[in-house]
C-alpha cells in the first residue's frame, strides 16, 4: 500500500477544524483537531440527538514545585498507595522512591537491562491489588528483546524479576514502553515498530501495537482476536496511555518528521502506520484526534487525564499540552511552560491531585509538581 504522509498544507484542507493557538508562533504550525467519522460515531448511540457538549473549563496551571532532582534519565512515574513516588531510570536500570523529600534506590534490574539508544528500563505500573498483591510491573529492554516482568515490592527492597511477557521486538529506536493498568484491571502495553515499520500492520507481530494482557501475561478475555494480546495496531511508537471519565482509552504517539498524534483507541482499530499518518480520512484506518504537524512542538510522551483534560508531556516540544476531551472528541489544545523545564518525559496525577512531571535532561533530570486545580 502506498504511503500517505500529510504535510501541514494538506492537513489544513483535510480536517474538520483548524484552530490557531497563541502558544504557536508563525514558524510553529498549530495542532490540528480532527478524527475520523467512524471514531466520532462510536462515542454516542445513533438514537441520541446530536447536542453540543458543554465546554470544559481549563484550569490555570501554577508553575511547578520541585519534588525530586538529580535523577538520571527518568522514564516513568507511578505512585504507591502510601503516597510515595516511584521513578524508573532508563539508563541505570534503577527504580527510585521519592518520599518525605528524600530520594532512595529501592532496587535495580542490573544486567537484566540493556540500555542503548531509546531502550532501557522504561514503563512502570503498580498492581491494581497492591495491598494484597504488592507487585511492580516494569517494561524494559533486555539483551535479546523488550519484555515485561513483575517484582515483589517491600520496604526492604525488590524481589527478583519474574517474566510476564517476553519476545517484544527491540531496536535502537521505537521500543514503545508505556504500560498502564486499565479500569478493567488488565495491563495495557504500548509498543513501537522497532524500526520495522511494516510490522505495525502485521497482526502476528507484537511491534507497533497496543496490547491488552492479564497480570500473568496471558491475552486478556474479550480481546479483538481470540488468544492474541493485540488490542489495536498500526502504531509507530506509542508513548502515553490514559483513560477518560467514560473509560475510553487514549494514546499519544510519535510521528515521523511530521504528524505526532493523540488517538482515541478502539478495540481492533487500525491507526494506519506506515501507510498513513495524521488524519487523512483514508478508509480502513482510524484518524488521529489531534495532529501536531510539526514534531518540534510536541513529540508527545507520557500522558495523564484529569477531569477529561489530557495533559501530555512534550519531549522535543519542551512543553506541557493541555487537551480538553469532549464526549470522546477534542477541543483546542493549549501549551504551557514552553521551554521552561526542558524535555518532559512523563506526566501522572499525584495522590493529592497535583500533576507530577518528569523532565528528561540527563543526570540533571527532575520531578516537578504542577497545580491543575
Amino acid at each position: 500500500m502506498a504511503s500517505t504522509r500529510r504535510l501541514p498544507s494538506a492537513l489544513a484542507t483535510a480536517v474538520v477544524v483548524l484552530l490557531s493557538l497563541a502558544a504557536c508562533t508563525a514558524d510553529e504550525p498549530s495542532p490540528i483537531v480532527g478524527g475520523s467519522p467512524a471514531t466520532a460515531q462510536a462515542t454516542a448511540p445513533a438514537t441520541e440527538p446530536a447536542t453540543e457538549p458543554e465546554p470544559i473549563r481549563l484550569p490555570d496551571l501554577s508553575p511547578g514545585d520541585l519534588r525530586a532532582e538529580g535523577l538520571n534519565v527518568p522514564w516513568a512515574l507511578a505512585t504507591l498507595p502510601d503516597g510515595s513516588l516511584l521513578v524508573t531510570e532508563r539508563e541505570t536500570g534503577e527504580i527510585k522512591r521519592v518520599a518525605d523529600g528524600e530520594t532512595t534506590t529501592v532496587g535495580t534490574l542490573g544486567a537484566e537491562v540493556a540500555a542503548a539508544g531509546e531502550g532501557g528500563l522504561l514503563g512502570l505500573a503498580i498492581s491494581p491489588d497492591f495491598d494484597t498483591d504488592p507487585r511492580l510491573f516494569v517494561f524494559y529492554t533486555g539483551p535479546a528483546d523488550n519484555r515485561i516482568s513483575s517484582l515483589t515490592y517491600s520496604e526492604e527492597g525488590l524481589g527478583q524479576p519474574e517474566e510476564v511477557l517476553t519476545g517484544l521486538p527491540k531496536a535502537h529506536i521505537h521500543n514503545g514502553g508505556r504500560i498502564k493498568f486499565g479500569p478493567d484491571g488488565y495491563l495495557y502495553v504500548g509498543t513501537g515498530d522497532a524500526a520495522q515499520a511494516d510490522a505495525a500492520q502485521d497482526p502476528d507481530s507484537l511491534a507497533g501495537k497496543i496490547l491488552r494482557i492479564t497480570s500473568d501475561g496471558e491475552p486478556a478475555p474479550g480481546n479483538p482476536i481470540d488468544g492474541s494480546p493485540v488490542y489495536s495496531l498500526g502504531h509507530r511508537n506509542v508513548q502515553g496511555l490514559a483513560w477518560d471519565s467514560a473509560d475510553r482509552l487514549w494514546a499519544s504517539e510519535f510521528g515521523p518528521e511530521v504528524d505526532d498524534e493523540l488517538n482515541l483507541i478502539e478495540p481492533g482499530g487500525n491507526y494506519g502506520w506506515p501507510a498513513v499518518t495524521g488524519s487523512p480520512g483514508v478508509a480502513d484506518f482510524i484518524d488521529a484526534q489531534v495532529v501536531w504537524p510539526s514534531t518540534a512542538t510536541s513529540s508527545p510522551s507520557g500522558m495523564a487525564i484529569v477531569d477529561d483534560i489530557a495533559y501530555i508531556g512534550g519531549l522535543r516540544g519542551e512543553r506541557l499540552w493541555q487537551v480538553p476531551l469532549l464526549a470522546g472528541a477534542v477541543n483546542a489544545p493549549v501549551s504551557h511552560f514552553d521551554g521552561e523545564y526542558g524535555r518532559l518525559r512523563d506526566v501522572i496525577q499525584g495522590t493529592d491531585g497535583e500533576l507530577l512531571i518528569a523532565t528528561n535532561e540527563g543526570t540533571e533530570s527532575r520531578v516537578i509538581t504542577v497545580d491543575a486545580s
